[in-house]
């Protein structure tokens, strides 16, 4: 399973983002769905972290450029 992650991060960096940077966009997303899921505006099955990993693997989240 590891080396399917291995492959996505060499995706990431292709498109120009870093294994930091991956990293943070993931931390950041998750809090933002743990604290979604919180309120009661999102459910999932899912832990928070793998939703976050998913969108980011997927394109879904944008990278922020003012860092």
């Amino acid at each position: 399973m590891s080396e399917l992650y291995e492959l996505e991060i060499e995706k990431l960096e292709k498109r120009g983002v870093s294994r930091y940077k991956a990293v943070l966009m993931a931390s950041q997303e998750a809090r933002y769905i743990n604290n979604q899921q919180r309120l009661g505006n999102l459910e999932s099955k899912e832990k928070p972290t793998t939703l976050a990993l998913k969108k980011l693997f997927e394109g879904r989240i944008v990278e922020d450029l003012e860092d």
